[in-house]
């Protein structure tokens, strides 16, 4: 239709997993079908009729994802320290699982919370205790009508992970029931294939606490390269084995720690002018530790037509502790057909112990000594609205986009504490990155599990001091 307005829909989720969409312009009116999936007209009666959708999302088992198995609405199957499990745990990190991709649609489930527990179904008992062997292999069997999915035990075919009344795990055979019904939620998404394929930026995650919107005033937006990222591939350490002749997209990643090592993984993304690669997960290897004090750790990409490249950036990789710190001191990037190098001078700490540090940064690349964009510092300023039941206390998560790429999703609040954002209050914040040009647009989103905890922000403004810009980005939705 040429007019836009009609075209928006609003999503409601409903407690049975589905949705129900309705039309932003006219409410009230939702989207229904009759049973041979024709839209219902006054002549044929509305006997019969569904509005109820039900969402299916792409990408939830690739390889090294965290997720939740959630049983209902604000319930999730959990992995508890004595080795049980439970399909009453709450929607929180103790009931995240990170995914082992084993082959086509099979699939390993490791507790984030008590790392080498496995998920297993063994000798007439589903628990959390497995060590990683065949016990703890399961297939994804998707259930279209529901939005679910069911996990079948490899080793004892047509066994399930099921759930007793009481919410203990029990393995079951099929008989129709929803006691075998799981409804996975993406926490971080992994790779698509376990040999280093990476998947699509977390950045772009949608789902119903996510928002994103225009400035207000704004020229015409710019569709963001972020949105079609090529494929980009993580390698060992090259010090592991024999590689091939390099191609024309392989390059060569040398990190330079200071005198403060890294307990968690490492992310990295890359940003040129025509495309961005990540994310890159630079993750510990059996062979050698990586990122230890006063080391340099290397690694081979592959890096596909994403032009000339002009910034990188670090983070640490999802579930951070309070152990997580890091003295980076140098990124180098090496082209390994050509050799040449771009140097990203670093010289900071990622760390989440202390207030003043963060836990990512970005670098630009660094030409005759001066870098070839500046580091901004843009203050940001959230406007929780004067609504009924407008504040949070859920995680809220910002990203900035500009003419340059965008910031990366960047925390402006830790779940848990609350009083952050408040009804009727001004929250400021501020936001570090290499120089974004004009903004463009703003993605807000907020990790509630629950409608209860939903947060309504009526806008957001960024100011960049240095050259006394200011853009106002309008909200007035619930997230």
């Amino acid at each position: 239709s040429k007019g836009k307005t009609c075209c928006e829909l609003c999503v409601h989720l409903q407690p049975n997993g589905c949705a129900i969409l309705e039309s932003a312009r006219n409410p009230g009116h939702t989207v229904t079908f009759n049973l041979q999936g024709k839209v219902p007209h006054e002549t044929r009666g509305y006997s019969g009729l569904s509005k109820e959708f039900v969402v299916h999302v792409k990408g939830v088992f690739h390889h090294g994802a965290i997720i939740l198995l959630n049983t209902s609405v604000c319930q999730a199957l959990c992995p508890r320290p004595d080795g049980s499990c439970s399909g009453a745990g709450q929607q929180q990190q103790e009931s995240y699982w990170k995914v082992h991709k084993i082959g086509s649609r099979v699939c390993m489930f490791e507790s984030v919370r008590n790392p080498r527990m496995y998920l297993k179904i063994k000798d007439d008992q589903c628990d959390g205790t497995g060590i990683g062997d065949e016990y703890c292999h399961f297939k994804i069997e998707k259930n279209f009508e529901t939005g679910s999915v069911s996990l079948e035990s490899v080793q004892n075919k047509g066994i399930y992970v099921g759930l007793l009344p009481d919410g203990q795990t029990k393995p079951v055979v099929n008989t129709g029931e929803r006691n075998i019904f799981f409804y996975p939620q993406v926490i971080k998404f992994g790779r698509e294939k376990p040999t280093g394929t990476s998947a699509a930026p977390n950045q772009e995650k949608k789902n119903f606490g996510e928002s994103q919107f225009q400035p207000a005033k704004a020229q015409k937006p710019v569709s963001p390269s972020l949105s079609t990222f090529p494929p980009s591939k993580e390698m060992r350490n090259p010090q592991g084995g024999e590689c091939p002749l390099p191609s024309d997209d392989e390059w060569k990643v040398s990190m330079l720690t200071e005198n403060a090592g890294s307990e968690t993984n490492v992310i990295l993304w890359i940003y040129g002018d025509r495309g961005v690669a990540g994310p890159i997960t630079l993750s510990k290897d059996n062979r050698k530790r990586l990122f230890l004090p006063r080391q340099e750790d290397e690694f081979q990409v592959k890096i596909k037509s994403i032009g000339s490249i002009y910034k990188i950036r670090i983070e640490f990789d999802g579930l951070l502790n309070e152990k997580s710190e890091w003295s980076l001191q140098r990124v180098t990037l090496q082209h390994l057909k050509s050799k040449k190098t771009l140097t990203f001078p670093a010289n900071t700490w990622l760390s989440m112990n202390h207030d003043d540090r963060d836990f990512l940064c970005e670098l630009p690349v660094v030409e005759a000594g001066k870098p070839i964009y500046p580091i901004v510092l843009y203050h940001v300023y959230v406007y929780t609205g004067d609504v009924e039941q407008a504040g949070t206390d859920s995680a809220v998560y910002l990203c900035i986009y500009g003419k340059r790429g965008d910031s990366g999703l960047r925390l402006l609040h830790k779940s848990g504490i609350p009083g952050t954002f408040q009804r009727g209050v001004v929250n400021a914040f501020e936001v570090k990155a290499v120089s974004l040009g004009k903004l463009q647009k703003v993605l807000l989103h907020c990790e509630a599990s629950h409608e209860s905890q939903y947060w309504y922000c009526d806008k957001v403004i960024v100011r960049e001091a240095e050259n006394n810009s200011e853009y106002v980005f309008i909200c007035e939705r619930y997230i």
